[in-house]
């Protein structure tokens, strides 16, 4: 019998996975960081697109937020590793892979994508380093497509995040 708010019933926790207690608030705090890393990823993105325009005017703050967009994907990836074990045993295992297949699909979908993503925001950081906008280099052309690649990664890893944890939450 399902109960109130949880459309599959309650899932019994039995104490056996690596920070189970924990894995709620982590969750919290890895959607916070996630937050953080579409927002520093998207206000980047403006800031290249005003670089295809002929608008170098905000170069440092464009580099800040690479500098934001990397820790917070780090920080998202390295949380959501460190819950997917009581994710994968009290939601997937037990919820979704019997009732709800798509949103495990969906889930593996948006985990390859991050996974892919990682260093992608690696390489994008390192180049944003030695890269100068102003100068018209050669490699501003592939700095720009890095940049905008990662938005629309992170926005689709995000939405799709929103959807799988609407289904069931940890």
């Amino acid at each position: 019998m399902p109960s109130a708010g949880f459309p599959y019933g309650p899932v019994p926790r039995g104490g056996q996975v690596w920070l189970e207690g924990a894995a709620p608030a982590l969750l919290i705090v890895h959607a916070l960081a996630g937050i953080a890393l579409l927002g520093s990823t998207t206000h980047n993105a403006v800031l290249l697109v005003g670089y295809l325009r002929g608008r170098f005017g905000r170069v440092k703050l464009e580099k800040l937020y690479v500098r934001i967009q990397l820790a917070a994907y780090l920080a998202t990836f390295l949380l959501g590793s460190v819950i997917y074990p009581a994710y994968r045993i009290y939601v997937r295992a037990a919820v979704f892979d019997r009732h709800a297949v798509w949103a495990s699909n969906l889930f593996d979908i948006k985990e390859n994508l991050a996974a892919m993503g990682l260093p992608l925001v690696v390489a994008f950081a390192l180049l944003s380093r030695t890269i100068a906008p102003r100068r018209g280099e050669p490699w501003m052309p592939v700095y720009t497509v890095m940049g905008l690649s990662l938005a629309a990664l992170v926005w689709i890893v995000f939405l799709a995040g929103l959807v799988v944890v609407s289904e069931r939450g940890l």
